[in-house]
């Protein structure tokens, strides 16, 4: 029957459709406080703010909904603004026909997820800027990503005339179609092992993702590389655990953290770390820099010290947080979003590149031979531009110090800051106090004590209201707080509290895990948000890691941490820990950190 759908839902797909990873709109979007929403207020496009009135009134109009979502520092939405949000022409075809809604995937990242699963089902991949029609019964009938803009043009006009002939066979296909695929993704079932087996989901785990890593040259998979956080710290975890396990894994794990922080993933010059690397060598940045990337790679890093000492780890995790609170840190406090991937002048990477004109003027002679070498300036033209540089890896002392020579000027360069994404949200902030916590064991003037103090008071006094979550500072516009945003303030407090034994922060914690069990455990699943408008969504009985630690591990991880945690939700909690589900058992990839603590928890009770 699905397939059958999904051939009938293809003919719906645009056959031009080609896959490229007082102004309307102005009234919603000026001065909302997130600068990707408030940047397309000046648009000829009468953009509106997701939300049910947006539904009611697509049906009072019997008009299909154009949801586009993207994000600040991403760069090709700030290229489909330019081409197409920007042209009056498009303005006006979109005002026309549809009701057209702009929205911050930080800000709904429950609407982002379900989205992008819809367009990775009907197109095979997705990414942003993400752009869905919907239904006014909130149900998708089309996706993609970037268009150029005579594409997205005809895209419009092609699929509003489809809309106007056959608008009630397409939501009735758009439904059935989506009831079809939701419940075959979301219904996974619970299996029973035998007690024993249970014990070897772990050595699957590994199996899998040893698999897929890259052996030579770390990270994950032989195209583009991101961190991958969660899968790497949960084989480092593993082998804090166990020091038996296979040399290949400790060997792989080192050999990706490495990499990363010596190749160009992390800006050598500003210190931080890129979103992720468009090739398998770690050369080329993709040149976001994310508050949740740069927090969790400290915190990993720091981590790490402690299991391979003296291999510059916890100088890393240190350097990283010093990007964060020099470049992402707010002046009344907490932490900002990202920094963009394009500067104002709409050029990717700006901040970044050097041209070789550039570098012979500010180093000399020997060191610009010396850069040459490394940089493999020969092989350019005067005009061509290079990444920030690659230094240190296999030099001699001699050159180590003419390394630091070329930094120390080519770091007195005042290059073009890129744009700040200045919300301030509560799970990367909690990320960032956990990185700051961490950092205290290796902070040995006591430079970041003060800065952990105010991260904290920040977060009490800008997320916390009781034992309810504001998804971000200075919130005044609807948001969806979500179970992550619980699970990341509540393991990020435990951690400060533990630390500084700070009863106050340890009665946050309480709150924080009663609250998060009220509102986003129904029976035998979980929930992410309570503000879905897009039917279907069933819940999850153990949620998927993705660019965080699932959250539904986290939050019962910091159960187990409390000193005196609820005894009904801690009761519950060893109930959960010890589940699974057959989509554990065939995708362990991506449910690394719930089988960890399965492991761990077990180990514990144990002893």
């Amino acid at each position: 029957m699905i397939q059958v759908l999904k051939r009938i839902y293809l003919l719906l797909m645009i056959s031009c459709l080609p896959f490229f990873s007082a102004n309307a709109g102005e009234a919603a979007l000026k001065d909302h406080p997130s600068p990707y929403l408030s940047m397309h207020s000046e648009d000829p496009v009468d953009w509106q703010l997701w939300g049910k009135d947006v539904l009611d009134r697509a049906k009072a109009e019997n008009k299909l909904v154009y949801v586009s979502i993207g994000y600040f520092s991403c760069h090709w939405c700030h290229v489909m603004q330019k081409e197409s949000y920007k042209d009056s022409d498009v303005g006006a075809l979109l005002n026309k026909n549809f009701i057209a809604v702009k929205v911050d995937r930080e800000l709904r990242p429950e609407l982002d997820r379900r989205l992008i699963r819809f367009v990775e089902e009907v197109r095979g991949q997705a990414g942003w800027p993400l752009n869905v029609f919907v239904t006014p019964d909130g149900y998708p009938v089309t996706g993609f990503t970037y268009l150029p803009r005579d594409n997205f043009y005809q895209v419009l006009g092609q699929l509003n005339e489809q809309w106007l002939d056959r608008h009630e066979e397409i939501r009735t296909i758009a439904k059935q179609y989506f009831e079809q695929t939701e419940s075959s993704e979301t219904r996974s079932t619970l299996v029973t092992l035998k007690e024993g087996s249970k014990d070897k989901v772990s050595d699957i785990f590994v199996s899998q993702a040893m698999t897929i890593a890259d052996e030579l040259q770390g990270g994950f998979g032989k195209s583009m590389k991101f961190p991958s956080y969660p899968q790497i710290n949960t084989l480092f975890k593993m082998i804090q655990a166990n020091p038996d396990i296979d040399s290949d894994v400790s060997d792989f794990v080192q050999l990706t953290l490495d990499s990363m922080a010596s190749y160009h993933l992390m800006d050598h010059i500003n210190n931080g770390f890129f979103r992720y690397s468009t090739d398998p060598d770690w050369q080329t940045p993709h040149f976001e820099k994310m508050l949740y990337d740069n927090a969790q790679l400290a915190s990993l890093y720091l981590d790490a010290e402690s299991l391979w000492p003296g291999k510059g780890y916890a100088d890393i995790g240190l350097k990283t947080i010093d990007f964060m609170i020099k470049y992402l840190g707010d002046k009344s406090g907490g932490f900002n979003a990202s920094l963009s991937a394009v500067d104002e002048h709409n050029i990717e990477g700006a901040g970044y590149l050097w041209s070789k004109k550039e570098l012979q003027g500010i180093l000399s002679e020997t060191e610009f031979t010396h850069l040459q070498a490394i940089w493999n300036l020969d092989q350019v033209s005067v005009e061509e531009f290079q990444p920030n540089p690659l230094l240190g890896v296999g030099s001699s002392k001699d050159n180590e110090k003419l390394n630091k020579k070329i930094l120390k000027k080519l770091k007195k360069v005042k290059k073009s800051l890129m744009p700040v994404d200045n919300k301030r949200l509560a799970s990367w902030n909690a990320l960032a106090l956990t990185a700051l916590v961490k950092a205290q064991d290796y902070d040995l003037d006591n430079k970041l004590q003060n800065r952990m103090h105010q991260q904290f008071d920040y977060i009490k006094n800008n997320f916390i209201n009781g034992s309810l979550v504001i998804r971000f500072a200075g919130q005044s516009q609807s948001a969806e707080t979500t179970l992550e945003d619980y699970a990341q303030l509540a393991h990020a407090i435990q951690l400060y509290a533990a630390k500084t034994s700070n009863k106050k922060a340890e009665e946050m914690v309480s709150a924080l895990v009663n609250e998060a069990f009220s509102r986003f455990y129904r029976v035998d699943r979980w929930i992410r948000d309570t503000e879905s408008l897009i039917p279907g969504d069933l819940g999850d009985l153990i949620i998927q890691d993705a660019v965080l630690q699932s959250p539904s591990s986290l939050l019962l991880e910091t159960v187990f941490m409390m000193k005196n945690p609820n005894p009904i939700i801690l009761q519950k909690a060893n109930q959960l820990v010890s589940r699974l589900t057959r989509d554990v058992l065939n995708m362990p990839y991506y449910y690394g950190s719930s089988i960890l603590l399965s492991k761990l928890h077990k180990i514990d009770n144990a002893k």
